[in-house]
This record gives structure tokens, C-alpha cells and sequence, in this order.
């Protein structure tokens, strides 16, 4: 065919029709040639300009083209723009071109965007703006945007869907290059890249210089003066995208990456989030039709969910349901739901969740790889490198060296300190896990894990214990053990569940006990119900009644005072008093009985209480146990309020407030929980008494206190404890505001039934006040919603007096 009557176009014509004819797919050429899906598909729809020449002999072997018939597919995939299209340079000085603007070619390489892109707005915005300062000329503007973010996330689509928007304030033309830097076999060599650029603005093959650097600076001699838009997408590197950069003030390059390309400077890097599930949905209506996905709403934001919120995997999903119009939402969603079969279900045509991951994965060298495999072992959200390390059995270094890597890489998200997984990319990491070590590997890192998180709790708790029970530790003291055990919660939990599932029963009892004196201070942070059953049932099966006692003392505190299930603590209480009478553990006798003797306080039953509390008090005297003893005492003040002997009461507090000042022992945090409870009983013998102003000062010292070791539950009583005495003193705004601030501390611990108590105390103020009646009646409704299906005495007291009072009202 004459040169004159080639067209560009008609190259990806002859690829596409020459593959058809060897009856390959395009997946089947890119592996026969070494090339990407994608760099095949864009060849045929014509919109790779200038294919690199090692691609197209690759292709033409890939296609056994010989003779005749390599030759002219080889010529088209080199053919030139028409002579008045091109810009002319001299053979003596290659640098040398015209500066007439009309002598420039206007390439629009922008690849078609897609139509449905959602969720963006805001960063495509943010670029306009940058744009429009890149244009007018203004100083210190940057001219180098980086899109990154991990594989999957929209990167290209937006970068393209920018640049079509971006493309009339650059009247120079548009450059798209695909930089492959993906693969890492195949990424684009920047000298190649740049012969490509510097053909599409018109330079001739045969004026295309030889060397490197002489590309760079011919490049950024014709990008000088003109307002140029460069898309650089899927680039490996800092050092293949520099010498890619145009060096017009007026230009600007849009680089996409899976890195952030730290190292280029001055760069403007904006990380792409996932979609949030509005945007998840519209992206889905987009594809399947608004119809479809209004008729199924709630399986729509299920499946978004299910994608993990990520561009790639909703896209996907859409395109299967698009593809299937027999195919319910909701079918889908139940597909999904199966995480072993996730990443397969994602995976439409050429287009697959699991190879864009692959791709990142393969670039990964070993250690790196297995961290990401061995990470996926963790049962919480999010870890920390000493973890990971434990897991992957390396030291702490170089695990957070591989993670940091990982982020590199856009395989895992960074919290700060912590690590995160996308979900989609959990199950990835947990399928090479599968695939590439064996079943002994497996759960030698599992228990590694299991055994680190287990010595690792162990301490955190003992260093809440009194300090002659302290071991060494790697914490510095307790704040920043319970700092720990506060960020690593699901994951010490999810260890010690699983410890009790493979019968490791002495170490789940040694965690449990440690754990005791860090649950007073942290009373409603974790489910200690089912920590301390789960340690009854190992000192069981162990044989160790003592521990049996020990635990079930716990077992009971739990939950009467952090569920508010008075009658199944006095069944644990029982057994545990029985117990230790039994084995002649007059401690944890003692401890019984005045746990028991807080539940009669509550119920009502103030003999009992203080007949079970002086016994504790002499069994704690008799053994010399101080500590024990002055709880006791405090039960037993708090006893004798129920019967209004709040002298008596108040005198017995006020000693164990100056016992608990001393320390005696104490950890720091466990001192300061203690002293705040002896304000708070103080405060309540003072209220007893009528003394309204003293009783608030009480609770307001001990509410500074409780907020100073992070005991939210206790500090929420004494807000609301306050607010009732400034409410006796009449002063009902203040103590509006204070019942106001114990509600919102209650709801975000899930405490319904002092909720309910809090918001009975708003309605008796709002009931007082003119004109808020109807305020008043919404708030008891509230209170008896509370009091839901709790059964206690006091909560029946309750509930009929709100009956009560809804009614009159």
C-alpha cells in the first residue's frame, strides 16, 4: 500500500483481524507476546498511537507473521503523519523547531472516558482549579498531579475522565501513554516513551534522535511553549515518569500510580478513597439502570458493601448483572456472600478483582510477599508491625519494613501506626496463603500469633496488679499497657477464644486472671461476661478449683455491675462462695461475699448486705489482706446508706479514702480508681444527709479522677450522680446539661438500663419546667424503651413509675 494512503488507524484493523483469523483471544496474544490485555485491546480500537517496536515484533511473532505480511503489518505500526502534519526538524541540530504555533501537530490522545464515572466530584474539581492556576501562569503552581491509590480503585478511569474535561484550557493537545508499570516484566522504557511523544507532536521517525537525553530535551524544547496535558497512566516509577515531564509553565502532567512517587518533587498527590456506598450505587444504577436498583435498594448497598466499596469490583458486578437481566440484585449479593468463591464471582470478561491484585502481588519480593500472605492471619481490622511480625516469624523491622512497602505497593492502607486490608485484598492474601504454603506452615504461623498475643495480654494485665505482683514487661507502665490492650482488643480476644476452643486451658486461665484489675478501670470496654466464663470453663477442665473461685468471683462482678444482670451474678457468686468454702480459700470466700453483698445494695436488701460484709471484713483481717479488707469496708458503707445510717456509712468511707490515698500497693491507675470510688460512695453518704453541695463537690472530684484513667462507665455515674445534686440544689439548667452529658457516655457503652435511669431524671426536669410537657413525655417514653426486656427489681420499680406518669400525663 503507498505510504500516502496509510492510515494509523488501519494498524489496529489488521492486528484485530489478524488475530481473529488465528482464532486467539486477546488474553491468548498478550501471553503469546508478552504484552497486557489492555495494551492489545487498545491497539485495535486505535487508540495506542504509536505502538513501541519491540511490541509490534513481539506481536508479529505472537501472530507467526513472515515475508510480505510482517513487513507491511510492521510498516503500519511505524507509519508517519502526513508531511504538512509534521513538524520539521534539521538534521544539524536536532533541538531546532519552528516556533510558529501553527506549525505544531495538536495531538488528542485521550482515550474515550467512561461514562458512568461516580464518586469523583470533588477531585475533579480540586484538578480544574489546579488547571485553571497552571494556565494563567500563576507562580509556585504545581504542574505534576499523582493519582495513586491501591489496584482496582479508578485510577485510569479518572485520570482519563479529567483530562477529556480538563483537555480545552490546553490548547497545545492532549499526550496519553500507557507506561505498563503495572506488569513488571514489560513496564515502558522512558526512551521509548518518549520517541512515542515526541511522534505524536509531529516529529518524523527519522528526526526522532538516537539518544535518551537528546529525546528529553527535544521533548521539553517542543513543550515549552505550549499548553500541553500529559497523561502518564500506570507508571512504575519515579524514574521512567521524570524524563516524561513537559517543562511548559503551562503544562500539566497527570501521572497515575499505585505508589505515591514520594520522590518526585513537587508533585501534587491526591489518593484516591473507595466510593462511598451513595456513590457505590449510583455507579450500579449507571450500569444496570436507576429501575432495577431502585426496585432493590437494600441489596444494592449490600453489594456495594460486599465489593468492598472498591470502583473495579462494583463496575464488575454491575457489568454481571447488566449482562444477566434474569439475574435478581439480591442473587447476586448471595453469590457474593461466600468469600471463597468473592474474587471469582468478580470477574467479567477481561476485566477481574483477582488479576489486578496479582499484578502488585507479583512485584512483591519474598519477605514482602510473606508478610502480605501471613497478615491476612489476623483476625482484627487493623495490626501493628510487632504483630505482623510474631505472624510472619521475622523481627519487628523488617516486618515494618514490609509494610511499609505494602502500602508502597497499594496493597495495604495505613492507619497511623496500624495496618489495614481492604477487604477484597484479605481474600486475596488469604488465597496465596493457600496456595503457597502448606497446611503445617499455616498453623505454625496461627499459633506464633496465638502464643504472642496470649504472653503479650498476660503482661499488659499484670501491670495493673499491685506492684509486688508485677512482672517483667515490655510496657513502661500501666497507661501504656492499657493502651494496648484498648487498640488490640479484638485481636487478644479473638486469641484467647481460640485457645479455649484448642484446650490450652492454662494459658487461657493465666490471661484471664491478669486481666482482673485491668477490668475495674475498663468496666464496659470489653465483654468481660464471656472473658470470665471463658476462664470458669478452663480452671474446670484444668482441674484448679482455686482458679475455678478466683474466676468466678469475676465471673459474678461482671455481670451484675457491667450487664446489670443482678440474678446471674448472685448464680455465679453462689457457686464461687461454695467453692472456695469448700477448698478453704477464705480470700476468695471473702470476696464473695462482699461481691454478693453489692448486688443486695441494689436490690433492696440492706441486712443481708451488711451481714455478708462484716464477714468479709473479718475474713480479710484474719489473712492480713489489707486491700481486701477496705473493699469490704466500702461494701459495707455503702450497706449501711441503704439503711440510712449515712454517719456511719460516711465515717467508714472517709477511712478507706485516706487507705486508698496511701497507695497501699496499688498501680497508679488502680489507686485512682479506687480513691474516685470512695468520693463516689462519700458523695452519696453526703447526699444522704442532706448535704446537697458537698455530695456534688464529691462527685465532681471524682469524675476529673475517673476521666484521668479513661473508666468511662464510672465517670459517666458521677456526671450523672452531679447533675442529680445540682438538680436537689434547684439548679436545673446545670443539672440538665450534666444528665445530658452521663446519656451520651451511657448510649455510646450501651448501657440501656442506666440510659433509662438518666432520662427518667431529664423528664422530672423538663415535667417541672413551663411548657415543656410534651418534652417531658417523650423522654419517659424513652426510658421505658430502655428499660426493654431487663428484669430486675429496681428496673420493675421503674417501669411502673414511667407507666405511671405517661399515663397522667
Amino acid at each position: 500500500m503507498p505510504k500516502s494512503q496509510v492510515r494509523r488507524d488501519h494498524f489496529g484493523d489488521l492486528l484485530r483481524t489478524l488475530r481473529l483469523e488465528r482464532r486467539l483471544t486477546q488474553e491468548e496474544l498478550a501471553e503469546a507476546a508478552g504484552s497486557s490485555v489492555r495494551g492489545i485491546r487498545e491497539m485495535e480500537r486505535g487508540r495506542v498511537r504509536s505502538p513501541q517496536r519491540r511490541t509490534v515484533v513481539l506481536l508479529a511473532d505472537a501472530l507467526r507473521l513472515a515475508g510480505e505480511d510482517r513487513d507491511r503489518f510492521v510498516a503500519l505500526a511505524r507509519v508517519e503523519r502526513q508531511p504538512d502534519d509534521r513538524v520539521a526538524v534539521p538534521d544539524d541540530r536536532v533541538a531546532e523547531v519552528p516556533h510558529d504555533r501553527s506549525a505544531f501537530v495538536v495531538p488528542g490522545e485521550l482515550p474515550a472516558a467512561v461514562p458512568d464515572l461516580a464518586g469523583r466530584a470533588e477531585i475533579l474539581e480540586r484538578l480544574s482549579a489546579l488547571a485553571a492556576d497552571v494556565t494563567a501562569g500563576r507562580p509556585d503552581t504545581a504542574s505534576v498531579v499523582v493519582l495513586h491509590g491501591p489496584p482496582g480503585i479508578g485510577k485510569t478511569s479518572l485520570a482519563v475522565a479529567a483530562g477529556h474535561r480538563l483537555s480545552p484550557a490546553f490548547a497545545g493537545g492532549q499526550l496519553f501513554v500507557d507506561l505498563q508499570g503495572a506488569s513488571p516484566d514489560d513496564p515502558v522504557d522512558p526512551a521509548e516513551a518518549l520517541a512515542g511523544l515526541l511522534r505524536s507532536l509531529g516529529v518524523p521517525d527519522s528526526r526522532v534522535p538516537v539518544s535518551p537525553t537528546e529525546r528529553g530535551g527535544l521533548f521539553r524544547t517542543l513543550t515549552r511553549d505550549r499548553p500541553l496535558l500529559v497523561v502518564l497512566d500506570n507508571a512504575a516509577s519515579e524514574a521512567q515518569v521524570r524524563p516524561l515531564l513537559p517543562a511548559g509553565r503551562g503544562c500539566l502532567a497527570l501521572v497515575t500510580c499505585r505508589r505515591p512517587l514520594t520522590g518526585l518533587a513537587g508533585a501534587v498527590r491526591l489518593p484516591l478513597d473507595l466510593l462511598a456506598p451513595a456513590a457505590g450505587r449510583l455507579l450500579l444504577a449507571a450500569i444496570v439502570g436507576a429501575d432495577r436498583i431502585a426496585a432493590e435498594l437494600a441489596a444494592a448497598d449490600q453489594l456495594v458493601k460486599l465489593c468492598g466499596r472498591l470502583p473495579l469490583a462494583v463496575r464488575i458486578a454491575g457489568n454481571r448483572l447488566a449482562s444477566r437481566p434474569q439475574w435478581s440484585v439480591g442473587w447476586l449479593v448471595d453469590l457474593l456472600r461466600d468469600q471463597r468463591q468473592r474474587l471469582t464471582v468478580l470477574t467479567a470478561g477481561d476485566l477481574g478483582v483477582r488479576s489486578a491484585f496479582e499484578v502488585s502481588y507479583r512485584q512483591l519480593d519474598p519477605m514482602t510477599a510473606r508478610v502480605f500472605r501471613r497478615a491476612s492471619l489476623i483476625p482484627g481490622p487493623d495490626f501493628e508491625p510487632a504483630l505482623v511480625a510474631a505472624v510472619a516469624g521475622t523481627d519487628e523491622d523488617t516486618a515494618a519494613a514490609a509494610l511499609e512497602e505494602l502500602v508502597e505497593a497499594g496493597v495495604l492502607l495505613t492507619m497511623g501506626d496500624r495496618y489495614q486490608f481492604h477487604d477484597l485484598l484479605r481474600l486475596y492474601a488469604q488465597e496465596r496463603l493457600d496456595a503457597e504454603e502448606q497446611q503445617a506452615s499455616r498453623t505454625g504461623a496461627h499459633d506464633q500469633m496465638v502464643g504472642w498475643l496470649l504472653r503479650r495480654t498476660r503482661q499488659a494485665g499484670l501491670m495493673f496488679e499491685p506492684v509486688a505482683s508485677r512482672v517483667d514487661s515490655p510496657f513502661d507502665d500501666d497507661r501504656a499497657a492499657a493502651y494496648w490492650l484498648n487498640r488490640e482488643s479484638v485481636n487478644w480476644l479473638a486469641a484467647l477464644r481460640d485457645a479455649a476452643r484448642r484446650g490450652r486451658h492454662a494459658d487461657v486461665v493465666a490471661v484471664t486472671r491478669a486481666l482482673h484489675w485491668y477490668s475495674d478501670a475498663n468496666s464496659h470496654r470489653h465483654s468481660w461476661d464471656e472473658i470470665f466464663s471463658l476462664g470458669v470453663a478452663a480452671a474446670r477442665a484444668a482441674g484448679s478449683p482455686r482458679d475455678e473461685a478466683v474466676l468466678l468471683n469475676f465471673l459474678g462482678w461482671a455481670r451484675y455491675f457491667c450487664r446489670d444482670r443482678n440474678t446471674d451474678g448472685l448464680a455465679a457468686l453462689d457457686r464461687a462462695l461454695e467453692l472456695a468454702q469448700r477448698i478453704g480459700d477464705r480470700r476468695e470466700e471473702a470476696w464473695a461475699l462482699t461481691y454478693t453483698a453489692a448486688i443486695f445494695i441494689r436490690i433492696g436488701r440492706g441486712g443481708a448486705a451488711v451481714d455478708h460484709c462484716r464477714r468479709a471484713v473479718g475474713l480479710f483481717r484474719e489473712i492480713g489482706y489489707a486491700l481486701g479488707e477496705h473493699s469490704a469496708a466500702s461494701a459495707l458503707g455503702a450497706a449501711l446508706a441503704t439503711l440510712g445510717r449515712f454517719a456511719e456509712a460516711a465515717e467508714l468511707h472517709g477511712d478507706v479514702l485516706a487507705f486508698y490515698v496511701q497507695g497501699n500497693g496499688l498501680s497508679r491507675t488502680g489507686a485512682v480508681v479506687a480513691q474516685a470510688g470512695a468520693m463516689m460512695s462519700l458523695g452519696a453518704d453526703l447526699a444522704g444527709m442532706g448535704l446537697w453541695r458537698n455530695a456534688a463537690d464529691e462527685y465532681a472530684r471524682a469524675r476529673r479522677l475517673f476521666n484521668r484513667c479513661g473508666a468511662t462507665f464510672s465517670e459517666a455515674i458521677a456526671i450523672h450522680r452531679y447533675g442529680l445534686a445540682l438538680q436537689a440544689l434547684g439548679e436545673a439548667d446545670a443539672a440538665a446539661e450534666a444528665l445530658r452529658a452521663a446519656l451520651a457516655l451511657y448510649a455510646a457503652l450501651s448501657c440501656p438500663w442506666w440510659e433509662a435511669q438518666t432520662l427518667s431524671a431529664l423528664a422530672a426536669l423538663a415535667g417541672s419546667a413551663p411548657g415543656q410537657a410534651a418534652d417531658a413525655r417523650l423522654l419517659r417514653q424513652r426510658a421505658l424503651d430502655r428499660c426493654g426486656e431487663l428484669d430486675a427489681p429496681e428496673v420493675r420499680t421503674l417501669r411502673a413509675t414511667l407507666r405511671r406518669e405517661l399515663a397522667e400525663s
